[in-house]
């Protein structure tokens, strides 16, 4: 891990985003940031006007200036020297996301979420939730909330149990190395059993191997909503922040699937770390 990239619309929730994402840094050992806007200068498959030549290079421009002034602000509020990349680019963000991540040896992206009003809510599901699922690098979903600058005590993982692959788990170990938190790791069942199957059991045990050497804590509780038993789990554990793994879905199972990455990223007042379910 080189580089987080930060994903920026301009807005007070994303200035949060980086704002935090500047004060991670140096518990990340990163000192590069990367600040990060896309934008469209034409709608494709309509019969909007597509803007000039000059057109194109004064948006770029204009852009350029919001990124180098959002920029100096992060410069003001911390001590450290981090050194700064400003990238804006005439691109559809879910094209181009992993392609640049990988080119430019990014471990985390960043980006701001606010607001629960129904505007802000539908912009939330296209765009957040749009990187939470097409991400192949840890994304760290930022509330406006969530205070900067206190560090990373505690962590709460949630888990069904389901198989998570190797891959997926050296991403999570790299984060619990650098940050050394206390970690809670909780699954919500939908009503308490007795008895687990083989199966779960030995997920169970896979897990308390896999996370030995972290001293977790493990939490079994019931719940008929599983993001907001998370929430207030997390909630009475002072957490300081959610990390999941979320699970890939079809095209078809998607459309019935509500994502529980999703809801806690739209509804915790701490950050959400999500892992992506990567292949063995």
């Amino acid at each position: 891990m080189k580089s987080i990239l930060i994903l920026t619309d301009f807005s007070d929730a994303a200035f949060r985003a980086a704002e935090y994402a500047t004060s991670l840094a140096p518990l990340l050992g990163l000192e590069r940031l990367i600040l990060y806007h896309a934008y469209r200068t034409m709608v494709q498959g309509t019969e909007l006007p597509v803007p000039t030549p000059h057109v194109e290079n004064m948006l770029h421009l204009e852009n350029m200036e919001k990124l180098a002034s959002l920029q100096d602000q992060l410069r003001m509020m911390t001590d450290a020297d981090p050194k700064y990349e400003l990238l804006a680019e005439d691109a559809f963000l879910p094209d181009q996301l992993n392609k640049l991540c990988k080119e430019s040896d990014v471990g985390l992206v960043v980006m701001g979420v606010a607001g629960k009003t129904g505007l802000q809510q539908f912009f939330m599901g296209s765009n957040t939730s749009q990187v939470l699922k097409i991400s192949e690098y840890p994304v760290l979903v930022v509330p406006q909330e969530a205070p900067v600058g206190k560090g990373i005590s505690s962590v709460v993982f949630s888990t069904d149990l389901q198989n998570i692959s190797h891959a997926s788990l050296e991403q999570l170990y790299r984060f619990l190395d650098l940050l050394h938190p206390e970690v809670h790791v909780v699954n919500v069942e939908p009503a308490a059993t007795d008895k687990y199957s083989d199966d779960t059991r030995a997920q169970i045990t896979r897990l308390h191997d896999v996370l030995e050497k972290y001293t977790p804590a493990f939490h079994y509780v019931t719940g008929t909503h599983v993001a907001d038993s998370v929430l207030e789990f997390a909630k009475e554990q002072h957490a300081s922040m959610i990390v999941t793994v979320p699970k890939k879905h079809s095209f078809i199972s998607s459309i019935f699937h509500k994502s529980i990455s999703k809801e806690l990223a739209y509804n915790s007042p701490v950050p959400l770390l999500s892992i992506p379910a990567l292949a063995e």
